[in-house]
């Protein structure tokens, strides 16, 4: 069965940006489709995604402890499961939306 799914290259290795049902072991065939309008670097992704970022700052803490989709300053789904999230990302059409895990609480004050 052929589908097709993100991924994202890190430290050597594709990670899938979604939970894959396969058994343990089994081989599959890869195709890599390289995006071209994408910048491997990550300062120019972070600058692509100012607007992400902002929202994260300043509307995210009636979302802690949670995945959050979004799509410039507009929230696309939320919840408990990064699977979940992106499954309903993907249903309202969004094609590279971008994924952040909200820490449940503000870390503790740990200096002097």
């Amino acid at each position: 069965m052929a589908r097709q799914l993100e991924a994202i290259f890190e430290q050597g290795v594709l990670r899938p940006l979604e939970p894959l049902t396969l058994p343990e072991h089994q081989r599959v065939r890869l195709t890599i489709d390289e995006k071209p309008d994408q910048v491997s670097s990550p300062t120019a992704r972070g600058n692509e995604r100012t607007a992400e970022l902002e929202w994260l700052a300043k509307e995210s803490g009636p979302y802690a402890g949670q995945w959050v989709a979004l799509h410039g300053r507009q929230l696309i789904a939320h919840g408990p499961k990064l699977a979940a999230v992106s499954a309903a990302a993907r249903a309202a059409g969004i094609a590279e939306p971008f994924f952040a895990s909200v820490p449940d609480k503000d870390l503790p004050f740990g200096g002097w």
